[in-house]
C-alpha cells in the first residue's frame, strides 16, 4: 500500500510543478503571423514601451520562463573566489605553425573542476593568430573531440561516447586515431585564423555526455553529486553545454593575449541551441551565432514544421527541464516562442543561419524568429527595420546588428557559413558601439 502512495505522491509532485495554462495572451498573438508582436506584451498584458521596460521587467520574466519551463535553471556553482578554488588549468602542449602564411599559436589546456570531492576534466583547444593583438575569438563546442578538428598530434582524443557520423572513425561509439582531423572542415582555420581571428573549442561531452544516464555524470554530477532529487525545473544538457561555453569564455579572460578580446559564441544544431542559451545568460559574449539550431533553437515552435516539442522531448528528454515535456503536442500553449530567446541577446549582434534543404530545422521558422526579434532590437537601434521576405538559397541579409543567411544544402556547418560569420564578426565587433 505504501509503495502505491509513494508513487501517487511522485505523480502529484510532478504535475504540481508544471505551468497552468491560463490564457495570458489573446489567441491571435499565438499565431505564426510575423506582423503580431507578442514579444512586447508581458505575460499579464503590460506593454513594453522602451528599452528600460525591456530590461527592467520584460526580459527578466522571459528569461525566468525559459529557465523554469524549457532549459532549466543553471546552478550557482561558485563562491566569490570560485576561479581559485574550483578550477585549475594545466597547459598540456604549446605549438606554433602556419596557416596560409599566418603564424598560429596553439595551446591545449586541461581544466580540472573540483567541488566537494567530485571532479570534472575538460580539454580546451586554443588557436590564435600570433600577429594580431586581442583578436576576436570564436567560442564553440565540438561534437567528436578536439582530435577531430585538426590533424595536430597534440590534440586530445576524447574518451567520451560519440554518436555515429559519416567520416568519423569510431569503435563502439568511441573515436579512434583514424578519426584525426575528420571534422576539420567544420572548423576551417584557414578562414578563421587567416582573417585574424582566434578559436577556442572543447568537446561538448566534457561538460555533459550526450547520453541519457540520469544526470549522474558531467556538470550535473559536479553540481549535484551522485544522489540527488531533481526538481522539475532542474537544468538539462543544453544548459550544461551552455555552462561549458561560459567556462571557455572565463578562460579567455585569464589569458593575457585574449583578456581584451571580443568573443563570438557559435554552435551548430543542438550546440546552436546551447550557444543561443549561453548568449542569453552570459552577456560577456559580444556576438551570438546560431547555425541550423532548429527546434528549441532559432526555429518557431508554432510553425509545426520539422521537429517539434513532442518529437524532440521523446528523443532527447534530458536536454531540457522536465517541465518542458508537459508541452508535448501543446506547442501553442507555451507562453514563449523563439523570437523571445533571440531577443534576450539584444542589443548585442546576432546571426542566425539556415540551410535550404534542412526542413527538420525549419529555415522559414528560423527566419521568422529573427524577423520578430527585430522589434526588441528597434528599442536600441530604431534604424533596424526589414520586411518579412524569406531569402532564397545562397542569399544573405545584414541589418545593423542582425544577420541571416540561407546556405544551399543540408544540415551542416561549412566554409561558406564561416566566411560570412567571420566577415560579420569583424564588421560588427570592430565598430565603436560594440
Amino acid at each position: 500500500m505504501y509503495k502505491y502512495f509513494g508513487f501517487a505522491l511522485f505523480i502529484f509532485s510532478f504535475y504540481a510543478c508544471v505551468p497552468t495554462y491560463e490564457k495570458v495572451h489573446e489567441e491571435n498573438l499565438r499565431q505564426v503571423d510575423p506582423k503580431t508582436i507578442a514579444l512586447l506584451r508581458g505575460f499579464h498584458g503590460e506593454v513594453v514601451r522602451n528599452s528600460d521596460d525591456w530590461e527592467k521587467w520584460r526580459r527578466p520574466e522571459i528569461l525566468s520562463y525559459y529557465e523554469q519551463y524549457v532549459f532549466g535553471v543553471r546552478p550557482e556553482f561558485e563562491p566569490k573566489d570560485f576561479r581559485k578554488k574550483m578550477v585549475k588549468y594545466n597547459v598540456l602542449s604549446i605549438d606554433t605553425f602556419y596557416v596560409h602564411g599566418v603564424p598560429v599559436l596553439h595551446k591545449e589546456i586541461k581544466a580540472r573542476f573540483s567541488r566537494r570531492g567530485r571532479h570534472l576534466n575538460a580539454y580546451y583547444a586554443l588557436f590564435l593568430p600570433l600577429d594580431v593583438k586581442s583578436p576576436i575569438v570564436f567560442v564553440g563546442l565540438n561534437f567528436f573531440g578536439n582530435s577531430t578538428i585538426d590533424t595536430l598530434k597534440s590534440l586530445t582524443q576524447t574518451k567520451h561516447y560519440v554518436m555515429k557520423n559519416e567520416g568519423v572513425k569510431t569503435k563502439g561509439h568511441r573515436v579512434t586515431e583514424a578519426s584525426s582531423g575528420t571534422k576539420a572542415y567544420r572548423w576551417p582555420l584557414d578562414i578563421i585564423i587567416g582573417n585574424g581571428c582566434g578559436l577556442i573549442t572543447a568537446h561538448y561531452a566534457d561538460f555533459d555526455p550526450d547520453v541519457n544516464t540520469g544526470f549522474f555524470d558531467g556538470a550535473h554530477r559536479l553540481a549535484d553529486g551522485s544522489i540527488h532529487f531533481r526538481k522539475s525545473n532542474a537544468w538539462g544538457s543544453i544548459s550544461a553545454w551552455s555552462w561549458g561555453l561560459s567556462e571557455l569564455q572565463s578562460y579567455l579572460q585569464l589569458e593575457e593575449v585574449t583578456r581584451g578580446s571580443k568573443t563570438a559564441v557559435i554552435g551548430h544544431s543542438r550546440l546552436g541551441k546551447a550557444a543561443l542559451w549561453a548568449g542569453a545568460l552570459d552577456n560577456r559574449f559580444d556576438l551570438v551565432i546560431s547555425n541550423n539550431s532548429g527546434c528549441a533553437g532559432a526555429a518557431q515552435f508554432r510553425t509545426m514544421v520539422g521537429e517539434d516539442i513532442e518529437k524532440i522531448t521523446d528523443r532527447f528528454p534530458y536536454w531540457f527541464a522536465r517541465n518542458f515535456q508537459a508541452f508535448q503536442g501543446k506547442d501553442t500553449l507555451l507562453l514563449v516562442d523563439q523570437e523571445m530567446l533571440l531577443a534576450l541577446i539584444a542589443p548585442r549582434p546576432l546571426y542566425v543561419a539556415s540551410a535550404n534543404l534542412d526542413s527538420w530545422a525549419d529555415p522559414k521558422g528560423e527566419y521568422t524568429s529573427l524577423y520578430k526579434a527585430q522589434f526588441v532590437y528597434q528599442l536600441y537601434y530604431p534604424e533596424v527595420q526589414f520586411e518579412f521576405n524569406m531569402l532564397k538559397k545562397r542569399e544573405q541579409m545584414e541589418v545593423g546588428p542582425l544577420a541571416y543567411h540561407l546556405r544551399e544544402g543540408d544540415h551542416e556547418i561549412l566554409a561558406w557559413d564561416w566566411e560570412r560569420y567571420v566577415a560579420f564578426a569583424k564588421k560588427s565587433l570592430s565598430s565603436p558601439s560594440n
